[in-house]
């Protein structure tokens, strides 16, 4: 793969892979913050995360395979002399500007610069810090990555296998610069406005499918860990356990326990967690049948059904997903398929909880 693509790939996959792990916490802070998440947020917290990756993946990769040979030469020397890269430049010829556009200098100035410019913009934007504050961000940053660069990665290698350069101290400060200047186009996305916290939203379709999703999230990567640490302790302790044994253990911690902690979650508040984290409570006769059969019908049933193994199941999840889903637009108030099967309403969990003239497990909201 081509080394400008290479890391490029590397952080977009990885800022995809870090926001699906921070995808449950995310949406519960946004919903506790502002009281809603908004696209635009939501975007511009993507866009961070993939461009840290991208400073790292572009400064740091790729990696040696070992450092053998790598110190043969006394490893990579510090250039310490400011405005270098013009006498490079120079000397490779700009004598037309088709010359300068593909000087090699000229271009590792400018990608230096272009690199940290969404990091001012980020840093002017998001924590409403001056250009001057974004600027020395910048330059902080950039120090950190030289310095990381100049002891070889904090000495896990013998020495550096990277040049430390002034110049990119000088350029990532000057692209932090620029880019807290042409940080108020960010304020052109729309959703960033402030709201109340705690003031009710409505129960929209898109808010329901959010809170399912947290579910699956939930459910899926609390198995998937539960399921690692398994692995792991029983390779540290040197177990030597039969395969049955071992797919027996795996399904009760990666498919049985999940579940089972949903149902207890589910009976013990009336809501899933997915649920909570996006602020919505059931309205209707909270009974301990019905919280069993909210339970199999919705997030539970889906996720024994798809981490069960056998083929059957999975097709019957995905049918159940799609179900649920179709279910979320077209039943009253947005209340999704397993509610209407227990008999349930959803709503705000900011509203006023039930007076003692209401029906008990009801909100003053009307019926059901």
């Amino acid at each position: 793969m081509n080394r400008l693509l290479m890391p490029a790939v590397v952080a977009v996959a990885g800022g995809v892979l870090l926001a699906s792990a921070l995808f449950v916490p995310y949406v519960a802070v946004q919903f506790r913050r502002r009281g809603t998440v908004g696209p635009a947020p939501a975007l511009l917290a993507l866009a961070v995360l993939v461009h840290a990756l991208a400073v790292v993946a572009y400064t740091l990769l790729p990696l040696p395979a070992s450092g053998a040979g790598l110190c043969v030469d006394g490893g990579r020397d510090p250039q310490l002399q400011p405005g270098r890269f013009l006498a490079d430049a120079v000397r490779l010829g700009l004598r037309t500007p088709a010359d300068v556009v593909a000087n090699a200098a000229v271009q590792q100035f400018a990608f230096n610069v272009a690199l940290v410019v969404p990091l001012g913009a980020f840093v002017r934007h998001l924590t409403r810090r001056g250009v001057a504050g974004a600027a020395l961000t910048g330059l902080a940053v950039s120090g950190l990555v030289e310095l990381t660069q100049l002891t070889g990665v904090w000495s896990l290698y013998p020495c550096a296998y990277r040049v430390f350069d002034v110049d990119d101290l000088l350029a990532n400060t000057a692209g932090a610069l620029l880019g807290a200047l042409l940080a108020p186009l960010l304020r052109l996305l729309p959703g960033q406005g402030a709201q109340d916290p705690e003031a009710p939203r409505p129960v929209t379709a898109w808010r329901r499918l959010l809170g399912m999703a947290s579910d699956v999230v939930l459910l899926t990567g609390g198995g998937l860990a539960a399921a690692f640490t398994w692995r792991a302790l029983a390779v540290g302790a040197g177990l030597r356990v039969p395969p049955a044994a071992d797919r027996a253990v795996l399904l009760l911690l990666a498919t049985l326990l999940p579940a089972a902690v949903l149902l207890v979650h589910l009976l013990s508040t009336g809501r899933t967690p997915g649920e909570a984290v996006v602020r919505l409570r059931p309205r209707g006769p909270l009974r301990p049948a019905r919280a069993v059969l909210r339970w199999l019908v919705g997030a539970g049933g889906f996720h024994l059904l798809n981490t069960s193994g056998p083929g059957t199941a999975s097709s019957l999840a995905a049918a159940l997903a799609v179900a649920a889903a179709v279910a979320v637009w077209t039943t009253r108030g947005h209340r999704g398929l397993a509610h209407a099967l227990a008999g349930w309403d959803v709503e705000d969990d900011r509203l006023p909880l039930p007076t003692a003239g209401d029906e008990p497990g009801r909100g003053p909201s009307g019926g059901r």
